[in-house]
């Protein structure tokens, strides 16, 4: 198993600079117990480009580069992403690959981003692309449209082998 690169580790770094300039990015930052930090980039906030594109670094785990740009589709100009990388694989199935279906009660979420290279989600991935991560802090990003249920949060701590700060 690959564990030569913590995707944990360097999209930590992506993190604390979003965390660093909450205003510049339109997300809003809550520290919940047990010592874990919640970013909201669209439930409640504003979001937008700027955190969309580290948001999109974060989820990659850190070991890819996301360029805004302007894409033209037929008559039609858009805001599109680039992403690049030196590890595919790593970034995009063991990382950033939506692939952990989370519920707790009539919470229901879909986890992606480095925590899913702990945890392990889905196991068969892993072990296809021999890769694994053991930092000692995890960053999942939730695609749903409320916060975490505490439960949830203490489940993700207890699944991703981490200790709250």
């Amino acid at each position: 198993m690959n564990k030569t690169i913590s995707v944990n580790k360097l999209a930590w770094k992506l993190l604390e600079r979003l965390c660093a300039e909450p205003e510049l990015y339109s997300v809003k930052i809550e520290k919940s117990a047990p010592g874990v930090t919640i970013v909201d980039a669209g439930i409640k906030a504003k979001g937008g480009f700027k955190a969309g594109k580290i948001i999109t670094e974060i989820c990659m785990g850190g070991i890819a580069k996301a360029e805004i740009i302007s894409q033209r589709y037929g008559e039609l100009e858009l805001p599109s992403i680039l992403v690049y990388t030196d590890y595919p694989a790593i970034a995009t199935f063991g990382s950033q690959f939506a692939g952990w279906q989370i519920k707790e009660g009539d919470y229901f979420a879909i986890g992606s981003g480095p925590a899913r290279a702990l945890a392990l989600k889905p196991k068969e991935i892993y072990e296809k692309i021999g890769y694994r991560d053991d930092y000692e802090k995890a960053i999942i990003v939730l695609e749903t449209d409320k916060p975490p249920p505490q439960k949830l949060v203490e489940r993700f701590v207890q699944d991703c082998h981490v200790k709250p700060e």
